[in-house]
C-alpha cells in the first residue's frame, strides 16, 4: 500500500518524465503519421493527435508561406508537421524524436540497417516506400532524421 501511494504521488508530482512515452504508438509509414496522411486538411492537425501538445507555426520565405504543426509530449517536440504550398494540406512530416518509429522499428539516434534501404551520401530510402527518406551519418548510419514526403 505504501508502495502504490508513493508511487501515485511521484507521478502526480511529475517525477515521471512525460516525454519519454507515448499516449499510444506512433508509426511513421507510407500512409503517414498515425491518422495523419498526405491528404489530411492541415487545420485538422490539432484534432488528430489527442494526447499530445500541437503548436501551430508559419514559415514565410518570399516564394512560399507553409504552415508547421510541432507534436509535441512533455514540451518536447517529437514532430513536424508542413502544409504544402497552398497551405491547406499535409506535404511533409519530418519525424525529431526516437520515439516515433518507422515499419522497420527504425528510429532517429539509432543505426540504420543494411537492408531494405538504399543509400546515397546521408540520404536513405527503403524502396517498398520511396516516400520515406532517411538522413543519416554516413561515417556510422546513425538516423538523424526521417521525413514523410508527399510523392
Amino acid at each position: 500500500m505504501r508502495l502504490l501511494m508513493l508511487s501515485i504521488a511521484l507521478i502526480l508530482s511529475g517525477c515521471f518524465e512525460p516525454s519519454t512515452t507515448l499516449p499510444y504508438p506512433l508509426t511513421i509509414s507510407q500512409e503517414g503519421l498515425g491518422a495523419i496522411h498526405p491528404k489530411t486538411p492541415i487545420d485538422q492537425i490539432p484534432t488528430l493527435m489527442v494526447g499530445f501538445e500541437v503548436e501551430k507555426l508559419s514559415a514565410v520565405s518570399s516564394v512560399d508561406e507553409a504552415t508547421i504543426y510541432q507534436i509535441k509530449r512533455g514540451g518536447t517536440t517529437l514532430a513536424q508537421i508542413v502544409s504544402d504550398k497552398s497551405g491547406k494540406i499535409v506535404d511533409s512530416i519530418h519525424i525529431l524524436s526516437p520515439l516515433i518509429k518507422d515499419t522497420h522499428n527504425q528510429a532517429i539516434h539509432k543505426p540504420l540497417k543494411e537492408k531494405p534501404f538504399l543509400c546515397e551520401g546521408e540520404r536513405c530510402i527503403d524502396p517498398s516506400s520511396p516516400q520515406i527518406l532517411y538522413t543519416i551519418d554516413p561515417k556510422n548510419r546513425t538516423i538523424l532524421e526521417i521525413t514523410y514526403q508527399r510523392l
